[in-house]
């Protein structure tokens, strides 16, 4: 299973210049490094935000589901 600071770079290398700078703030965030930290340690909360970063469309899927929705939300919001 893939780890979050690999999915992060990944993504940062995948996307345009705003897609890098927007990955590249989050790895510099501690807070967004404790977030990714926390969703390592549970394979179905990882294995979702793999999807969701990957599809973005994907996000809804969790909209229900109080734990993964809650880092993806901070995930999405730390990018901005």
């Amino acid at each position: 299973m893939p780890n979050m600071v690999d999915m992060m770079s990944k993504l940062g290398n995948l996307g345009g210049p705003e897609m890098q700078a927007a990955a590249a703030k989050v790895m510099a965030n501690p807070a967004a490094q404790q977030l990714i930290a926390k969703a390592q340690k549970n394979p179905r909360v990882l294995a979702a935000v793999t999807e969701c970063m990957g599809n973005p469309a994907a996000f809804i899927k969790y909209k229900d589901d109080p734990e993964i929705k809650e880092i993806l939300d901070e995930l999405r919001t730390m990018m901005k």
